[in-house]
């Protein structure tokens, strides 16, 4: 290791229920230098309420007001919603841009709003006709958040049409939806299948107050790909080199514009999708002052087949919202730390297409599995589900002596366990048990828990 470089590694994962918030500080002979990688929450602690402006005061304590960097991974709400602010100046997102002054700002290509609309690659001037591939992309993901926003809209329709018919439920002959719990009255939609529902469209929502913030706190910003360089390396952080492992660009990979269990599930059909459903949500009643016809009106066989249909409905609806959620997580900015012979991984909530073009499809993707077979630490990806770890990485885990895992997770908000899908999953966690060094949120000791510190000499 080279003189200039830091002495000790501290991470501190912060307890944040259903999200990430990890504080990176390099200890060095005479300094110490600060890097926030995400923060955020969708879901507070099992065990105490999610005090993000305490996190954020903490932050501001332990870096003695001053932030040397943020990585903000990619944009769903349990990885920036801990950025926004309010009015008052008071909220956590303001105590962040008070101390990120002279901070460099990371995110992945797909935040940069500068990206021109014949671009074939962040930055670049090549064209591809009318509107270029990722600035294509870009704007697809921009449609994803009109379908969170109206699939939240339906759900509080739906919260708020539970008392219309009171009593009623369906036979086990007239079907179950896919969730396998009972009818909700009136509605046709089961309870868990409707909060799966919820939850995946608040992740999905833009939280405009966080992108703002993220965009002025600072005059100092990257926007990164597969391979991209970055200050950080040798810069910000003397005696570090960071590689950038994803997310690809579409034209270094355009498998991040699908998702693996759906292949006809096409990424630039959302933009489609969002213009469907948010004109669906717009269109005026035929005769707006005539009552609605109430489901307990309706003759018994018909409200059968009108149940039936709006299950499918919101089935069909869960379906396109697991395309959004999938395919925000492959925006996910991939960093390995390598400070000597020690390397750190901090995914985000990368997931499978992403991670196969590091893994895979790269040119110099056999160099990166080398690096990758030697980390120290792996910050657990989208809070131990599957798909985020996928077992091509994972073999690579296990040929080594045991790692340290950091997972920050919330059980009982994502996926289901019926479905082998809840988060964090089960065989995953036996694995990281049996071959790592695992820290988790959800065991800190003391019930009221802030954080957790791992501190890695160097």
């Amino acid at each position: 290791m080279a003189a200039a470089g830091p002495r000790e590694l501290r991470i501190r994962m912060y307890n944040v229920g259903f999200g990430d918030c990890f504080l990176l500080t390099f200890f060095y002979k005479a300094s110490e230098k600060h890097v926030l990688v995400d923060f955020g929450s969708t879901a507070a602690p099992l065990r105490r309420k999610a005090q993000m402006g305490e996190i954020a005061a903490d932050i501001e304590s332990i870096t003695k007001g001053r932030l040397d960097a943020i990585v903000v991974t990619h944009r769903h709400q349990d990885h920036i919603s801990g950025f926004a602010t309010n009015k008052a100046g008071n909220a956590p997102g303001d105590v962040i841009a008070r101390i990120s002054k002279d901070a460099v700002v990371i995110q992945p290509w797909t935040e940069d709003p500068t990206l021109k609309t014949n671009a074939r690659a962040p930055n670049s001037a090549g064209s591809s006709g009318a509107k270029g591939l990722s600035a294509l992309h870009v704007q697809s993901l921009d449609a994803m958040h009109k379908i969170a926003d109206a699939v939240v809209k339906r759900v509080g329709a739906m919260q708020d049409g539970d008392e219309s018919e009171e009593g009623e439920e369906l036979s086990d002959s007239a079907g179950v939806p896919p969730d396998g719990q009972a009818f909700i009255p009136g509605l046709g939609v089961g309870p868990a299948l409707r909060n799966r529902l919820g939850f995946l469209g608040e992740t999905n929502l833009k939280n405009l107050s966080a992108v703002k913030n993220l965009m002025s706190m600072s005059d100092k910003h990257e926007y990164l790909s597969y391979g991209t360089k970055t200050s950080l390396s040798g810069g910000v952080l003397p005696g570090v080199k960071v590689h950038v492992l994803g997310p690809p660009t579409i034209e270094q990979y355009d498998a991040v514009s699908k998702q693996r269990s759906r292949d006809s599930a096409e990424f630039w059909q959302l933009q489609a999708a969002a213009t469907k459903i948010t004109a669906e949500e717009t269109v005026e009643r035929l005769f707006p002052d005539h009552p609605s016809v109430q489901a307990d009106a309706l003759p018994v066989s018909a409200r059968w087949f009108v149940r039936n249909v709006k299950s499918m409905h919101a089935t069909q609806l869960l379906e396109l919202v697991r395309i959004v959620d999938s395919a925000m997580n492959n925006t996910s900015l991939i960093l390995l730390f390598q400070i000597g012979e020690k390397l750190f991984l901090f995914p985000g909530d990368a997931q499978i297409e992403n991670w196969e073009y590091a893994l895979r499809a790269a040119p110099d993707s056999a160099a990166k599995r080398k690096l990758l077979s030697a980390v120290s630490l792996y910050k657990v990806g989208h809070h131990g589900s599957l798909n985020a770890t996928p077992k091509s990485l994972w073999k690579l885990f296990k040929k080594k002596p045991k790692f340290i895992a950091m997972m920050s997770t919330r059980p009982g908000k994502h996926g289901d366990k019926r479905a082998h899908t809840e988060v964090p999953r089960q065989t995953l966690v036996d694995e990281l048990e049996a071959h790592s060094e695992l820290h988790v949120t959800t065991t800190l000791k003391g019930e009221n828990a802030l954080f957790e510190d791992v501190r890695v000499k160097l």
